[in-house]
């Protein structure tokens, strides 16, 4: 029994591998399969992200930093988790921008930041810190304007603004807040 037992083995061995093989390359079709049919899967995980744009002289003009950034192949897009936009202009004062995540579409010229969005604009002149939040914001740096439909708060040390919706431009500083705006000023002396 032993002997018919030992020439049967390598058989028996093999049977069982083909068998595990056929069985795993149903799992991994079935798995590729339904993320396929999920669509939006990325191909692509950078981690500790730390981008940099030079301006033609070659200083920063915009730096973006994020905790993760998932690319997507079906639509070339971009998603970041933490990210921080610092925006860089001579004779102006910095501006950042983050929030909790942000979609890049594949033309990479937008931004659009999702929950706990924070811009602050550094003082500058008499003019102290401004900080606007809301839960959704476009932005397109390299025309330094943004925009929002939704409810939005602005602030610096002598006003406190309650509007929804807004669009800005960061160059001119002209800020149009669309409705239900609530302004609270107080005078400082």
């Amino acid at each position: 029994m032993a002997d018919r037992l030992r020439k049967w083995f390598p058989v028996i061995f093999l049977m069982l591998l083909a068998g595990l093989s056929y069985w795993l390359e149903n799992k991994v079709r079935l798995s590729v399969v339904h993320q396929e049919d999920a669509g939006h899967v990325p191909d692509a995980i950078v981690e500790n992200l730390s981008a940099t744009a030079l301006g033609e002289d070659g200083k920063p003009r915009q730096l973006l930093v994020a905790k993760t950034m998932l690319h997507y192949a079906d639509d070339s897009s971009e998603k970041l988790e933490d990210p921080s936009l610092l925006l860089l202009t001579p004779g102006k004062p910095d501006m950042r921008v983050t929030s909790k995540w942000a979609m890049l579409p594949q033309n990479g010229k937008d931004v659009y930041l999702h929950e706990d969005v924070s811009v602050v604009r550094e003082p500058y002149g008499t003019q102290g810190q401004m900080v606007m939040t809301t839960d959704y914001l476009h932005v397109n740096p390299d025309q330094h304007v943004g925009d929002t439909p939704r409810p939005v708060r602005i602030r610096d040390k002598t006003m406190d603004v309650h509007a929804v919706g807004m669009n800005f431009n960061d160059e001119t500083r002209v800020v149009n807040l669309l409705s239900h705006v609530h302004v609270h000023y107080e005078k400082k002396q």
